[in-house]
């Protein structure tokens, strides 16, 4: 396994819910270890599995959710 971490800052991420959607979008990833959601400075990192997942799939998996990645 070749763990990697990344951090997506996300616009439209305002309430306890919309992090807590975020979070449930990218926990079923396949390859995803764990997901840190800070609806305080609206930032995300996600511990991955980088042999099974790739940062772009995880993007566009934060996009799909309705979030805009800055």
């Amino acid at each position: 396994m070749a763990e990697q971490n990344i951090a997506f800052n996300i616009e439209g991420m305002i309430s306890e819910d919309s992090a807590q959607l975020i979070k449930n979008y990218l926990s079923i990833l396949n390859g995803v270890i764990e997901v840190i959601v800070d609806i305080n400075t609206r930032r995300v990192v996600v511990e991955y599995d980088e042999e099974r997942l790739s940062a772009g799939i995880i993007r566009e998996k934060i996009e799909d959710a309705g979030f805009k990645v800055k």
